[in-house]
C-alpha cells in the first residue's frame, strides 16, 4: 500500500539529512501537502521540496513536532517485522553492559523508536507510549515484546504528559499477563523493591545507575543526605558503601516507606525520613547546624521549556546553596539536573554560584551523564539530558 507524501519546504531538509528525526509543522509544505487531512499517528512519506523521498515516519498535525522518521528506506514497510528488527538491534546495543534484565530496552529517538520506551524488570516490562504514531502500532509493540523478551506481565504506564499533548489518554493498564503492585530491582548486588503502577517514571530512575554505583564505591563515609530520594536509591547505595548514617528527603511518604523497607531489605541501617518540601527541609537542617559529609540532590527538572530558562537558573542556584550549607568541610555535593535545556556551561555556572553564596569553595572533580541504557542521539540534544556534578566543598 502507497503511502501519502508530506512535502517538506525549500531547504527544510537538511537537518533531516544530518540525521535529526523531527518535523515541525512550519517546516512542511502545507499547500502541497495540508496536515489537517491527515489524522492523528497516520504513516506518511516524507518529501523534500523537489520530490525525492527522505524516508517513512508518522504524522499529528495537532502537535509542534508534526512528523517523526522512523525510517530512511521509504520503501520500509512499519509493521511487526519492522519493530522486531528494531528491538533486536536496541537489545544488541545494551548487551556489552550486562543489563538486559533490569535496564532501559528502549529509549525512544535514541533507539529510531520516537515515541516509544520500555523499561526491563526482570520477569516485567513497563511501556511508555507518548505519541498518536506509536499508539497506533501499539498492538504489534506489545507481539514483539511478548514475542522476544518472555515476560510475564507488560504494563502500559502511559500516563505521562507528553501524552496529553499528542491528544492521547493517560491510562494505566496491564497489556499482557500480570503485573504485580511491586517489582524488584537488582543492581550493584543490592534490591529495590518499587511500584510501576505509581512510582516515579516507570517505576525507577534507571538513568541514573552509573551514579548509585560510583556513591556506593568512591563517595566519602560518614552521614549522607539524599534530597529527593524517592524510594531511596542514593542514600541506600551510600550505606551499602560504608556511610554510617542516612537521612532521605521526599515529598512523598509512600516513597520514604518504601525506602525504609529497601534499607531493611539490604540488612543496612534504616534511614531517617523527612517527608515534605526539599527547600524548605534543607533550609531548616541548615538551621539546625546539621553537616553531611555526603550530600546528594536529584530534583526533577526545572527547565522543562526554553522559556523556564530564568527562572529555572535561579531554583537550581538556591538549591545548590542550600545544600553546600550542610555538606561538612571537605564532603561531596552531588548535583544532578534532568533539565534537558539547561547547558552544561550553565549548568557549572549555577553549581559554582549556589556554592558561593553559602559562603563555601567548591572544586569540581567529576561529571556524569546518564547510563548507557540511555544512549543519546547526536542530532537530537533533548535526548542527552542527564547531567551530575560532583563538588569537594570546604571553607573559604
Amino acid at each position: 500500500m502507497s503511502l501519502p507524501v508530506i512535502h517538506l519546504l525549500p531547504h527544510e531538509e537538511r537537518r533531516l539529512l544530518a540525521g535529526h528525526l523531527w518535523v515541525f509543522g512550519n517546516e512542511i509544505d502545507t499547500q502541497k501537502s495540508p496536515p489537517g487531512r491527515f489524522a492523528s499517528g497516520d504513516p506518511v512519506i516524507l518529501a523534500d521540496a523537489r520530490g525525492r523521498r527522505l524516508g517513512v515516519g508518522y504524522i499529528n498535525p495537532h502537535s509542534l513536532i508534526t512528523v517523526r522518521l522512523l525510517s530512511r528506506d521509504p520503501d520500509t514497510v512499519i509493521d511487526t517485522r519492522f519493530f522486531r528488527g528494531r528491538l533486536e538491534q536496541a537489545i544488541a546495543t545494551r548487551r556489552p553492559f550486562g543489563i538486559e534484565r533490569f535496564g532501559r530496552l528502549v529509549f525512544g529517538e535514541s533507539d529510531r523508536l520516537p515515541g516509544l520506551v520500555v523499561d526491563r524488570y526482570g520477569d516485567y516490562l513497563v511501556v511508555q507510549v507518548t505519541t498518536a504514531g506509536m499508539e497506533r502500532w501499539r498492538d504489534e509493540i506489545r507481539d514483539v515484546l511478548v514475542d522476544c523478551c518472555a515476560p510475564v506481565g507488560i504494563l502500559f504506564r502511559n500516563d505521562s504528559e507528553p501524552r496529553k499533548l499528542e491528544g492521547l489518554p493517560g491510562e494505566v493498564e496491564v497489556g499482557w499477563g500480570t503485573v504485580p503492585e511491586s517489582v524488584t530491582v537488582e543492581e550493584g548486588g543490592r534490591v529495590f523493591s518499587v511500584s510501576p503502577w505509581r512510582g516515579q517514571k516507570t517505576g525507577w530512575y534507571y538513568d541514573q545507575r552509573e551514579h548509585r554505583l560510583r556513591i556506593a564505591r568512591e563517595a566519602p563515609r560518614g552521614r549522607v543526605l539524599d534530597a529527593f530520594s524517592y524510594v531511596g536509591g542514593f542514600g541506600i547505595s551510600a550505606l551499602a558503601g560504608g556511610s554510617r548514617e542516612a537521612v532521605l528527603i521526599d515529598q512523598s511518604e509512600e516513597a520514604l516507606e518504601r525506602a525504609r523497607a529497601n534499607a531493611a531489605a539490604n540488612g543496612l541501617p534504616i534511614p531517617r525520613t523527612l517527608p515534605g518540601e526539599a527547600f524548605e527541609l534543607l533550609r531548616a537542617l541548615g538551621e539546625a547546624g546539621e553537616r553531611f559529609e555526603l550530600v546528594i540532590v536529584d530534583p526533577p527538572a526545572f527547565i522543562r521549556r526554553r522559556k523556564d530558562q530564568r527562572e529555572g537558573l535561579l531554583a537550581y542556584e538556591r538549591l545548590v546553596t542550600r545544600a553546600a550549607r550542610l555538606v561538612a568541610d571537605g564532603g561531596w555535593l552531588v548535583f544532578a539536573s534532568c533539565s534537558s535545556h539547561l547547558e552544561p556551561h550553565d549548568f557549572r555556572v549555577v553549581f559554582a554560584r549556589g556554592v558561593r553564596r553559602a559562603g563555601r569553595e567548591v572544586r569540581i572533580v567529576a561529571v556524569g551523564g546518564q547510563s548507557p541504557d540511555h544512549p543519546i542521539h547526536p542530532w537530537i540534544p533533548e535526548t542527552a539530558y542527564l547531567q551530575v556534578l560532583y563538588g569537594v566543598i570546604e571553607e573559604k
